[in-house]
Parts: C-alpha cells; sequence; structure tokens
C-alpha cells in the first residue's frame, strides 16, 4: 500500500517529468537562441563590455550599488548547484552533459541580459525613493494573461525558494559533512549530531543576515563572493595541474558522449544521449538559473543609468557560474577518475571523493569551506527572492497581509526547513527532484513574458552600447552612424504599432529611471 509521502513523491517526479521534458526545454533553447540572434549575439561579441560594466562607480537612482547587488545574485547562483548539482549532472547525464550545460550557458548569458534588462526597464521607484520591482513586474504586461501569470510566478517562486535554495543547500552541505565524518570512522550517531549541528550553524548564521533586508544580504555577499569564488577556482586548477595528462581524454569524452549514447562502465548504467540533454540543462539552468527569473528579482533594485547596463552584468554573472566554476567542478570529477570508478556517489559526495583523491587529508576543509560559503550566500539571497514573492502576492496584488508582517513572517518560517533538510539524508534525491519542478514550473510564466517583451530589451541592449557608453565616456569615439537613438524604437505590448514609432529617449526618459508613482 501506498504511504501518503509515496504519493506525493510520485506527483513531483510526475510534474518533474513534464515541466522538463522536452517542451520546456525546446522553449528554454529557442528562447535563448532567439535572443541571442536579436541582440546579434551580444553575449559573445559584446563580452568586453560585460568586462568593462563590472567597473562601473554606480550612483545612480537605486538602492544599492550594482556590484553588490551583482554578488547578491552571484550568492544564489554560485551554491551547490555549481558543486553537487554539477556532480549530479554527470553522474546522472554522463560526461556529455557538460557539453550541454555549456550550450545552455551561452544561451542562458542571452537569455539573462534579457529579463535582468527589462527587470529595470520595467521598476517602479516610490516617492521616497524605494524601489517596486522584479520579474512580476514585466509579465504584468502581458496582454490578458499578465496578471495571472505573474501570480503563478510568485508563487512557484516562493515554494521553489524551500527547494532551490534552502532544504537543497543545507541537505547537499550535511551530506558532504556525513561523507567526511565516515571518512574518518564516524558512525550513525557522529553523523546524526554533525548534520544537526550543520543545520543549526546554517540556520543561526542566515537568519543574523536576512533580518537586514536586501542591503545587508547585498554586503554580506560583497565581502564572501571574491573570497569564496577564488577559494575554489585556485584548488579546482590545482586538480588540473595534478592530472593534466588525462585532460584531452576527458575534453574529448565530453564532446563524444553529448551526441552518443555511453555503454556501461565500471559498474554505472550507462548514459543516453537524452539524459546528457536532459540534466545538462536542468542542472545548468539550476546552477545559473538565467530564464528561471529569479535574478531579476534582485537586479530591479541596483543603482542604474540604463537598463542594459544590468542586462551586462548578467551576462557575466551566467558566464562566471557555468562556464568557470561548474566547468571546473565536472572535470575535476573526471580528471581524479571518481566518476568512472565511484559510481555509487552522486552530488557533493561526488566531489568530496574527487578532492579527496587530490588533496588527501586535507580535502574537507577544502571542499568544506567552498560547499558551506556556498550554500549559505545561495540561502541569503534566495531568502530574500521568497519574500518579495509573499510580499507581491499577499501584500501588493491581493492586499491580504501589510507589507511589514508578511516580509517578517517569511523570516521566520524561512529558517525551520534549513534544519529539518540537514537531518534528513533519505530525502536527498527528493529535495533535488522538487527542486528542479518548481524550476521548470516558475521558468514557464517568466520566459513567455521575456519572449512576448524581447524586443523591448534588444533595443536596450543595443542601445546601451551604440550609444549610452559613448555619451558616459566609457567607450571613445563617436556612436555608430548607423545605429542613431532615433531609430531604436520603444515597445509596449498593450499597442505595438503606436510604440514602434517611440524613440528611445523617450523610453529612458520614462522607464529606465522608474516611474514615479504614489504610494
Amino acid at each position: 500500500m501506498q504511504t501518503l509521502w509515496d504519493i506525493i513523491y510520485g506527483a513531483i517526479l510526475y510534474v518533474d517529468g513534464l515541466v522538463w521534458g522536452a517542451p520546456v526545454i525546446l522553449m528554454l533553447f529557442a528562447g535563448g537562441i532567439l535572443f541571442s540572434i536579436m541582440g546579434g549575439f551580444h553575449q559573445i561579441r559584446k563580452f568586453g563590455i560585460a568586462w568593462k560594466t563590472m567597473f562601473w562607480k554606480g550612483g545612480a537612482r537605486g538602492e544599492v550599488h550594482p556590484f553588490k547587488i551583482w554578488c547578491m545574485v552571484m550568492g544564489a547562483t554560485i551554491g551547490v548547484g555549481n558543486i553537487a548539482g554539477a556532480s549530479t549532472a554527470i553522474h546522472l547525464g554522463g560526461p556529455g552533459a557538460v557539453f550541454w550545460m555549456w550550450i545552455c550557458a551561452l544561451v542562458g548569458m542571452a537569455t539573462k541580459s534579457f529579463e535582468v534588462t527589462l527587470s529595470v526597464w520595467s521598476r517602479k521607484v516610490l516617492p521616497d525613493g524605494r524601489i517596486q520591482g522584479g520579474t512580476f513586474f514585466y509579465i504584468e504586461k502581458v496582454p490578458v494573461l499578465g496578471g495571472i501569470l505573474a501570480l503563478l510566478f510568485a508563487v512557484f517562486t516562493f515554494i521553489s525558494a524551500y527547494g532551490i535554495g534552502n532544504m537543497i543547500q543545507a541537505n547537499n552541505v550535511a551530506y558532504a559533512t556525513e561523507h567526511v565524518i565516515r571518512s574518518y570512522g564516524g558512525g550513525d550517531t557522529e553523523v546524526f549530531y554533525g548534520r544537526l549541528a550543520i543545520g543549526l550553524i546554517m540556520a543561526f548564521f542566515t537568519a543574523l543576515v536576512v533580518i537586514g533586508g536586501v542591503r545587508r544580504i547585498a554586503e554580506a555577499a560583497y565581502i564572501l563572493i571574491p573570497f569564496m569564488s577564488a577559494w575554489y577556482i585556485i584548488f579546482g586548477l590545482g586538480i588540473f595541474a595534478m592530472y593534466w595528462y588525462r585532460l584531452p581524454e576527458v575534453i574529448g569524452n565530453i564532446f563524444r558522449f553529448a551526441f552518443t549514447p555511453a555503454a556501461a562502465f565500471g559498474g554505472l548504467a550507462g548514459w543516453t544521449v537524452y539524459s546528457a540533454i536532459r540534466y545538462g540543462f536542468a542542472r545548468g539552468q539550476f546552477s545559473n538559473e538565467a530564464g528561471l527569473g529569479s535574478a531579476p528579482l534582485a537586479y530591479a533594485f541596483a543603482e542604474s543609468d540604463h537598463p542594459g547596463r544590468q542586462g551586462f552584468y548578467g551576462v557575466f554573472e551566467v558566464f562566471m557560474d557555468t562556464i568557470v566554476l561548474c566547468s571546473i567542478t565536472v572535470i575535476h570529477d573526471q580528471l581524479t577518475g571518481a566518476l568512472w570508478e565511484r559510481p555509487d556517489l552522486s552530488g557533493a559526495g561526488l566531489a568530496s571523493e574527487s578532492f579527496y583523491r587530490a588533496y588527501g587529508i586535507y580535502a574537507p576543509v577544502l571542499l568544506g569551506v567552498a560547499l558551506g560559503l556556498f550554500a549559505y550566500t545561495t540561502m541569503l539571497t534566495w531568502e530574500f527572492y521568497g519574500e518579495q514573492c509573499v510580499w507581491y502576492f499577499f501584500s501588493y496584488r491581493l492586499k491580504l497581509i501589510p507589507e511589514k508582517v508578511i516580509r517578517w513572517f517569511w523570516r521566520f518560517v524561512w529558517l525551520p526547513p534549513i534544519v529539518f533538510a540537514a537531518v534528513s539524508p533519505e530525502l536527498f534525491e527528493a529535495f533535488w527532484d522538487f527542486s528542479d519542478c518548481m524550476n521548470g514550473l516558475m521558468t514557464i510564466p517568466n520566459i513567455i513574458a521575456v519572449i512576448y517583451l524581447s524586443p523591448v530589451a534588444a533595443k536596450l541592449l543595443k542601445d546601451f552600447y551604440t550609444r549610452h557608453l559613448y555619451i558616459t565616456g566609457e567607450l571613445k569615439g563617436k556612436p555608430p552612424a548607423s545605429v542613431p537613438a532615433s531609430q531604436i524604437l520603444k515597445y509596449y505590448a498593450k499597442d505595438f504599432l503606436r510604440s514602434m514609432f517611440t524613440p528611445t529617449y523617450v523610453l529612458i526618459k520614462e522607464n529606465m529611471m522608474g516611474r514615479r508613482i504614489s504610494k
């Protein structure tokens, strides 16, 4: 007889299979290709501008310095997905999943730049200077169904916040802790108390930061992100140096198994091309969150003199997250032989084994610091994402609960699942499946809106690097004469034809700096 949990888990797997079936994967991929074409493959051709943008000093309208917001968003994307998620991708999809993860990142760079640009374009500024913004504000602009899609996005996101942003993080850190304790001879009792201690510590330090809201979260990320990224890159490249002679074989396997199935090897069940594509895209999106609609919830609060600027922050975000950090994980898992020789390990356990083979007794400290900080910063940012969505749903749209009440309520109910997930090793796979399911449901309303509003984002991004950067002096010379500002037109979902003849400077004046509204 099926238990209640069996029924719930079966439903999660069923919905997960639907949302991550061919239609959603094709929608994400086709959307990314569309955005790349509309932007003139700006994520590749203008990548230097993304790098230059990272050094902008800020000072324009907004609540938080743009680099601090970038660090905050990176805190969400650089999570256990870069270690445990990437390792799980090659465990379930084989080495070929790495190739599809890279493709997901390349098209995701365009997708992220479009959705982030739209979030700054659609934000509102209150009379006291506070920002109201986020993904739901541009989703609302979709005709007829916009309001419903925005509410659905908010619901899926604050539910997803418990998966991708909370329980997944705590469970994987606890899983890695268990792996370390058992490697030193610890038994079940030591493992339980180790997991409990990790859960309590993470919940306590998360509470210290999230009570301060977006500014304190951004400040914490500003301190932690550069350090923890450098930490993981340095020791990851150290593994590359130790096993450099295997690198050609590993790279060859990535491209070979992306298009051909892999036979059973070393106890593994074998991988199909579909599994490589499915897990490469799912775990790639779990990591960089392109198309998910999560990052615009934070970017809307950045100081900005042009929506396109934040769009290029998004380009560099995906590059660092997936092309750099995820690649380090999936390659060193293969270089050390851990993927092939330990088919019983997945996620953080596989990454831990890889580090142990390279660094021996120092591995628990090296990987533990990275995994703990990655998970911690993800929980901080995703708490804010969930908070924004419950505010939008219960306070802004339905007007059921005052803003301060719902925000503080969310901060308190956010913490207990961290401890629960840490002491629930048997739910490891369930947490991943739940997160994949919610991520897919979030993606659908967001990607529909981004595709519909893509003319806005494309023209704003083009205006940014063909006109605005010359005005600010960040690019020298004259703007390209072939693309004058008067020809870059404004797009309104309600009245497409009329909007096609509204010049960019009107768009910037009315939207880019934020509409001022009454309380």
